[in-house]
């Protein structure tokens, strides 16, 4: 706080039990450490502190052994050039370089085997003190295997990102002032960074982007599950009387007197409806980040937001009992910060498609009817889907102005980026000293898109490839390949210092290859005769994710079969039934509709007990994926050119072909395309 002795409070706060691991340089009011959490309370009203925030653990954007991106990304053909990163250093921040018990090499085995340089310079590794943290898995190691591939002159250095937030930003500073890097990467983020604003990472990423050192950072591996729109208020009361009339269930009278809201959010529905709660689906622990357009850390936070968490059934669950959720009501005016988060697992009886999937709903909720509007929820690196999703999921420093947002796609599969990589733009509503911008600012990010699904020595965990080793997935992957690539651009434009960050950026730009897609990747499907098929969402083993609906042009015909051929796109059928699921339908019922698939597992069938007939209509999901990796998240457009066909109960067939939107050169989710070291090295004039 402003004229506080900060000695006399880190001394009080040392007494309560705190250990101070980092002061913060970008703001010198910050400072991080342990403290017993049993303990936060009592530290909390150490005079001189404004508030204590508990860090939730960060998110990893999850020689003898080649990436495959070389080759992809055409970096052999560089490297033959003479270009293969001499005199340039680039660092990496990620969890830990070498410090996994279990990972089946170790740095110096890596060495020795010629998939890192002899010395990589580690300016700091995990740090297992922290409470819970444990060992590493060594990510960032395999980061750096990664880079040595595509630039094996390069010298190499590593600090960690997993030792706080504020360590992570004073890493990030460290490795171009004590290591003297000219290209930083990393694969992390945290749950507070700000979504609205440059956070402290941000701030630090432009500090050392604008000292000369360039810097790649994964976009990250959200995918569509995020939810954004403009804060509708409906009162309280009004909610309640909506409930009463049917529009939802959720019983708003079980919230507490102390936590609850002036006013509820409206949820525009697809159909054009709306509802106070939203259905929020969760098959594995996921994390949710909600926020809303105010400055974190000012003191000018103005507006107190909760998310209430209700079951299917409209019950509200407690967060300090529930059993399979946890989620924060802070009062935001004391916290400063204009966040909150939710943690939920699945109800272990629920099954859907063949796992275990609960359905929940979110409230949103106005506590102190502050002035925010803008709002904002994802769901962290997790596998579960969120109702009116489809936002930009990319946020935090990866949107940096100085940074490079990095996609990822699987170099097996070049035509699409990965269906969890993390789509921009993002819009700031805020400069560094938490001034409303007179006109927001929109940040097209991320800018490129590199391979991920590469082999490393030990990191990954499968081999969907066969080649024999462990194949490294996520935008965590493909951002080193992208650093990478900016250092032999370095060394091609003269060396270190002969271009700034920006005229780097412009090069590998101007120079990607274009993985068109569009822009709107959730919208896909075809008309077949009388049937209409659309594709929901990108989980396609859920009972929502297919819609089927007959039409009245029908007339007295009725239909005996439709026919799904997924083998024009490369896809395949689980040939397991039970992932087949019906959700909500009309004039049909679920048990009457049976699932089957063809001996090659490229066709699947859907057969009614009873002919369709005008006017049913019912949703359902099933299992179909690439059979490498075997992902089944698959977004929508991606089924672009499968075919459907409906046969009548009169022999009649029609058969469509799946369309979705035209697909943009330069798009929202790869950016200006696969970076293409050749083309990025070749007659470099060396501008600045």
């Amino acid at each position: 706080m402003p004229g506080v002795n900060q000695n006399a409070a880190l001394a009080k706060l040392a007494a309560a039990g705190f250990r101070l691991t980092t002061h913060s340089t970008i703001n010198p009011s910050l400072v991080e450490g342990y403290l017993p959490l049993a303990r936060a309370q009592g530290a909390a009203n150490v005079t001189g502190i404004h508030s204590i925030r508990a860090e939730r653990r960060p998110v990893a954007h999850a020689g003898k052994v080649q990436s495959q991106a070389v080759a992809l990304e055409k970096a052999d053909i560089a490297q033959r050039n003479g270009f293969d990163g001499t005199g340039i250093k680039i660092g990496a921040l990620s969890d830990s370089f070498d410090d996994c018990p279990t990972c089946i090499t170790h740095a110096a085995q890596d060495e020795a085997s010629g998939d890192l340089p002899p010395t990589v310079t580690v300016l700091e590794d995990i740090d297992e003190s922290f409470e819970n943290q444990g060992p590493g898995t060594d990510e960032g190691r395999a980061m750096l295997q990664l880079v040595h591939d595509i630039a094996p002159g390069a010298q190499l250095g590593f600090a960690s990102a997993f030792n706080g937030e504020l360590r992570f930003a004073e890493n990030i500073l460290a490795l171009r002032t004590r290591f003297g890097a000219d290209v930083i990467v990393d694969d992390v983020g945290y749950s507070d960074e700000a979504m609205y604003s440059d956070g402290l990472l941000s701030q630090a990423v432009n500090i050392v982007s604008q000292d000369g050192a360039a810097y790649f950072s994964s976009a990250g591996n959200n995918g569509l599950e995020a939810f954004e729109d403009t804060y509708r208020p409906v009162a309280f009361a009004k909610a309640k009387s909506l409930v009463a009339k049917g529009e939802s269930n959720v019983q708003l009278d079980q919230i507490p007197a102390a936590i609850r809201p002036q006013s509820v959010h409206s949820f525009k529905n697809a159909d054009g409806s709306t509802s106070i709660a939203q259905r929020l689906t969760i098959a594995a622990f996921d994390q949710i980040d909600f926020q809303w357009d105010e400055p974190f850390n000012l003191g000018l936070v103005k507006t107190d937001f909760n998310i209430y968490i209700f079951d299917k059934d409209g019950n509200w669950l407690d967060p300090n009992t529930a059993t399979t959720v946890f989620y924060s009501t802070d009062n935001n005016l004391q916290t400063d910060e204009p966040v909150e988060f939710a943690e939920l697992i699945p109800f272990p009886t629920d099954v859907m498609g063949g796992a275990n999937v609960t359905d929940y709903q979110v409230v949103i909720g106005n506590v102190n009817g502050g002035p925010a509007r803008h709002i904002k929820y994802l769901i962290d690196n997790g596998l579960g889907e969120i109702q009116q999703q489809n936002a930009p999921s990319t946020v935090g420093h990866p949107t940096a102005t100085g940074a490079m947002g990095v996609a990822a796609m699987y170099y097996f599969q070049p035509r699409f980026p990965e269906d969890f990589s993390s789509p921009g733009p993002v819009t700031i509503y805020f400069d560094t000293a938490g001034r409303r911008l007179r006109t927001p600012e929109i940040r097209f990010t991320p800018q490129l898109t590199a391979a991920d699904g590469v082999d490393t020595t030990f990191f990954g965990g499968s081999d969907p490839d066969g080649t024999g080793f462990q194949n490294f997935f996520g935008t965590s992957a493909a951002a080193p390949d992208a650093a990478a690539v900016g250092a032999l651009v370095l060394q091609a434009a003269g060396g270190s210092g002969s271009l700034k960050p920006a005229a780097l950026y412009k090069r590998l730009e101007q120079t990607a290859t274009p993985v068109p897609v569009p822009n709107i990747r959730w919208i896909a499907g075809t008309i077949a005769g009388p049937v209409a098929f659309a594709i929901n969402e990108d989980w396609t083993r859920w009972d929502r994710d297919f819609s089927i609906e007959v039409g009245s042009s029908i007339g007295r015909h009725t239909i005996a079969s439709i026919t799904f051929d997924v083998a024009p796109i490369g896809l395949t059928f689980n040939t397991n039934l039970n992932r087949f699921s019906v959700g909500d339908s009309k004039g049909i019922a679920p048990d009457d509709l049976t699932w089957s698939v063809s001996k090659d597992a490229t066709k699947g069938t859907i057969t009614p007990a009873r002919p369709l007939g005008a006017g049913d209509a019912f949703d359902f999901g099933l299992s179909v994926f690439a059979p490498n990796p075997g992902f089944v998240q698959e977004d929508p457009d991606r089924f672009r050119g499968a075919k459907v066909t409906v046969v009548l109960g009169d022999g009649q067939k029609f058969t469509s072909t799946i369309t979705a939107k035209s697909k943009i050169a330069i798009n929202n989710f790869t950016g200006f395309g696969l970076v293409n070291a050749d083309k990025a090295t070749r007659n470099h004039g060396g501008t600045k």
